[in-house]
């Protein structure tokens, strides 16, 4: 979550948030922040077999630090999805060999 509700004492006893504004805010900021990851996905992605790390004056010249930074936070998020979607499927087919 980019905006955590439970540090900022809006809480009350009961669980119940005392900040109504402050959870539409996050939600706000979450689509936002998965609107943008999609965003990264395309622009990263579809140029991957085309980009020029070597002449600055290129159309499709990028800096290969930067690409490749992008790049990879954005396959690592990916290989994580799919480490704990793995993971996940085997929790679920020990539970029910175990019970």
């Amino acid at each position: 979550a980019v905006v955590s509700t439970q540090s900022t004492g809006c809480n009350g006893e009961d669980g119940e948030s005392k900040c109504p504004m402050l959870s539409h805010i996050q939600s706000l900021l979450n689509a936002f922040n998965g609107v943008w990851f999609i965003c990264g996905n395309v622009w990263g992605y579809r140029v991957f077999s085309t980009v020029v790390y070597d002449d600055a004056t290129s159309e499709f010249y990028c800096d290969k630090t930067a690409y490749l930074l992008a790049f990879w936070c954005i396959t690592a998020a990916y290989i994580m999805l799919g480490a704990l979607c793995v993971i996940g499927l085997l929790v679920c087919i020990c539970a029910i060999c175990f019970s």
